[in-house]
């Protein structure tokens, strides 16, 4: 089994052992999109769109409204918006209320979503032949 497939199984991601470059604090209140290369953490609410290359997380007290748009996010908090990642965890206090586009998502139990949801490598089309 590869390594990746581990991490997954096991509930974890690459996230969990790289460094985080920016934190939004729990007593901030940011409006405006936020671009980037490294990984965010928030822990307050914003308002806008949220694009970081390596990886977004959303703590237990967090709330956006916006997109989300990383190659790795994990959800603790609650986003009202579109989510577009390569792998999305969902824990179990996570909550989304829009649309989901990605490669690979987990979803603890307990956690709450109410959208569209899209599986599946982006930009191919799956289809099955009898």
């Amino acid at each position: 089994m590869a390594k990746e497939e581990r991490r997954k199984e096991n509930g974890k991601s690459n996230l969990d052992s790289l460094p985080i470059t920016t934190v939004v604090g729990n007593d901030m209140v940011f409006k405006g999109d936020i671009l980037g290369e490294g990984i965010i953490r928030i822990d307050g609410k914003v308002e806008g769109n949220i694009s970081s290359k390596q990886g977004i997380i959303l703590g237990e007290k967090a709330a956006v409204n916006g997109t989300l748009e990383s190659d790795q996010i994990i959800i603790f908090g609650y986003i009202t918006g579109t989510i577009r990642s390569k792998e999305l965890i969902l824990k179990s206090s996570g909550s989304v209320q829009g649309d989901i586009i990605s490669d690979f998502l987990q979803s603890e139990k307990g956690s709450r979503f109410n959208g569209n949801l899209k599986i599946g490598p982006q930009g191919e089309q799956q289809v099955e032949q009898a």
